[in-house]
């Protein structure tokens, strides 16, 4: 992709953001799933996914439920996941990191942020997710979300490749002590 295409891709994805949000709430619940690589069973319980990519393959079954959102992303950056994480009350993701994918940045479009202490822990600072603000970081970093709240949250997530995109995801590097 040229320049102009990726400034349009993450305006694309800016502007489409509660588009995400209602295919989301259309089609929520039918289609999570725990995360894979993750054993341990306590937190998977509590932190499931919905996949429209995985190791760089497309989740067919659900990207038929999410045809918008498939389509979004589809016409972005090679990557190697997408898709939404849902984070259950009163629970946080075990600690980790992603040093096997590369080098990359996740990219946070919320989608449903509970009021209250609901956050992501990057590397010993914190980040509020607010409605309509994007958030990028490096995976390399250790990291874990919480929600201490009664309801569940729900982030989209996309990774792409920091040597390609990194200048257009600086603006949403941004975190709290």
């Amino acid at each position: 992709m040229n320049r102009q295409d990726k400034k349009d891709f993450i305006q694309r994805l800016i502007d489409n953001q509660y588009k995400l949000l209602d295919e989301y709430k259309t089609n929520l619940g039918k289609r999570t799933v725990a995360l894979p690589g993750y054993e341990d069973p306590a937190p998977i319980q509590d932190w499931r996914g919905i996949a429209l990519w995985w190791d760089y393959k497309p989740w067919r079954a659900y990207q038929k439920w999410f045809p918008f959102s498939t389509e979004l992303v589809r016409h972005g950056p090679d990557h190697r996941a997408s898709g939404w994480l849902i984070l259950r009350p009163q629970s946080k993701t075990p600690q980790h990191s992603h040093q096997d994918w590369g080098d990359k940045i996740i990219l946070h479009i919320p989608q449903i942020i509970p009021e209250g202490d609901v956050g992501f822990w990057v590397d010993g600072k914190i980040h509020r997710w607010k409605m309509g603000e994007l958030f990028a970081f490096d995976i390399t970093k250790e990291h874990y979300g919480f929600n201490y709240t009664d309801q569940e949250r729900a982030i989209f997530v996309l990774d792409f490749d920091r040597k390609e995109w990194g200048e257009f995801l600086e603006p949403f590097m941004h975190l709290e002590n």
